[in-house]
């Protein structure tokens, strides 16, 4: 059995990285129901959570928890129903529509699910990371330092692709799509990169590969990443996981001793002194069991 902190899930001291423009991140009470008629639909319940500047952080849970919500009110796709959502100190809720396109283009990078959704087919992997800048009408972008950001060769030598820039997507195997679609994602040099389940459609070996790309990306470039996955052992490769379960954030537990015969339970220090002399009350699902005081809900 574990205790379960509900402490909000916080950033935490990431090496050293360049100085360059990571995004720090700030869900504060995040909420967003989607109505469907007259009904609503909670994807997101409550949701807190903090991202240092250029750590990378998975978001693990099964489908339908609320990982692509998160990411899409990141990203300024999407609005939330209620709470916070701060990038760089920055509430998108308070942004227009035409700041919140401009947001997206300047200071966001996405990473989706299936390479087909980053790629134009007949265009060969350099000049698919050329074409954001190009459209931007920026083939040329200096970073908030002063230093030059990468070229279309520069980031694809970060993802490994150097001798295949001349390729198209079809010449390309799965996880070079991939990270083809990484480089492309990164060419406006943005501070965050959100990934989607970027490894489910790839083996284990390709999978390895992107997974890489994102710790590089972070550590070289100062990127703030967040990936969306399923996967635990995906998860692994970031530099913190945060679990998402029925819109809410999960946090790890504190091993505890079994429960006696009788019932009893000896709680770690500091849930008994934090829960105090309270009148408490307890929610009993499936696999976990949580205890919190009757107040934090209230009565009625």
């Amino acid at each position: 059995m574990t205790w379960a902190s509900d402490q909000p899930s916080r950033a935490v001291p990431t090496r050293d990285r360049p100085e360059s423009a990571g995004a720090s991140i700030r869900l504060h009470r995040a909420y967003k129901v989607h109505r469907i008629g007259d009904t609503g639909v909670v994807a997101l319940g409550g949701v807190d959570l903090e991202v240092a500047p250029g750590e990378f952080v998975a978001i693990v849970g099964p489908s339908g928890t609320g990982k692509s919500t998160i990411l899409h009110l990141l990203g300024g796709l999407d609005r939330a129903s209620a709470g916070i959502v701060e990038i760089d100190g920055q509430d998108l809720s308070l942004l227009g529509s035409a700041e919140l396109t401009r947001f997206r283009a300047e200071r966001v990078g996405f990473v989706w699910q299936g390479a087909a959704r980053n790629l134009v087919p007949y265009l060969t992997a350099r000049q698919n990371v050329a074409l954001p800048r190009a459209i931007a009408g920026r083939t040329r972008r200096v970073r908030r330092d002063g230093s030059p950001a990468p070229d279309p060769d520069a980031l694809l030598a970060i993802v490994g692709l150097s001798g295949r820039a001349g390729h198209t997507p079809g010449e390309l195997s799965g996880g070079e799509q991939q990270r083809t679609a990484v480089a492309v994602a990164l060419a406006n040099d943005p501070a965050l990169l959100l990934a989607d389940e970027p490894t489910a459609e790839l083996d284990g070996e390709a999978a390895g590969r992107v997974l890489e790309v994102f710790g590089d990306v972070s550590r070289e470039l100062g990127a703030t990443v967040l990936m969306a996955t399923h996967d635990l052992l995906a998860a692994r490769r970031a530099d913190r996981v945060v679990h998402l379960r029925d819109g809410r954030t999960r946090h790890p537990g504190v091993p505890i001793p079994p429960v006696q015969d009788d019932g009893r339970v000896q709680l770690p220090p500091e849930a008994a002194y934090a829960l105090g002399d309270a009148e408490l009350e307890a929610d009993v699902a499936e696999d976990e069991v949580l205890i919190r005081r009757r107040l934090e809900r209230g009565r009625g």
